[in-house]
């Protein structure tokens, strides 16, 4: 009898370990790269979305009086389609000429949870002052020189002691 010769080679168990590994791997990093495109695709969608807000939040900017905020406008926008705003909300700041403005937003193409949206802006506008805040505008003066006076005096106090 001739002794067995020694094999060389895999069993079959260690060959379907092996594929098993493999195909586990494959489906990690094909699951990990389907993520990614996505995260990148919202990415790019929400970019396209702000920028969109951003050119009309700019347009809101440029408004030259009170009523043409409150009565709004719609705007064609590149990504988004419509996005009708308008102002709900005008009120002076404690800052003289300064007014705390209330924007809503209606976008037509919006990413899903964003088609309403609303912001606070500041704006500097002292024609503003002159209509309907004048009173508001003569009380806030009148409070910011009543301030100054009193400093002044304290400071005048404090340089004879």
């Amino acid at each position: 009898m001739k002794p067995c010769a020694v094999q060389r080679g895999f069993t079959i168990i260690e060959v379907l370990v092996a594929l098993a590994i493999l195909s586990t791997g494959a489906f990690v990093l094909t699951f990990a790269f389907a993520n990614a495109v996505n995260g990148l695709q919202r990415q790019k969608d929400n970019s396209q979305w702000e920028n969109d807000l951003q050119f009309v939040r700019r347009q809101v900017l440029l408004a030259k009086n009170m009523e043409e905020l409150e009565e709004g406008d719609e705007i064609e926008t590149l990504s988004s389609g419509v996005i009708t705003w308008e102002a709900t909300e005008i009120e002076m700041a404690e800052v003289i000429d300064l007014f705390r403005v209330t924007v809503e937003y209606e976008i037509e193409d919006a990413p899903e949870g964003y088609e309403q949206h609303s912001e606070t802006l500041y704006l500097l506008r002292p024609a503003w002052s002159e209509g309907e805040f004048a009173a508001d505008r003569q009380e806030l003066l009148q409070d910011k020189q009543e301030k100054i006076r009193m400093a002044r005096q304290e400071s005048g106090m404090m340089s004879w002691r």
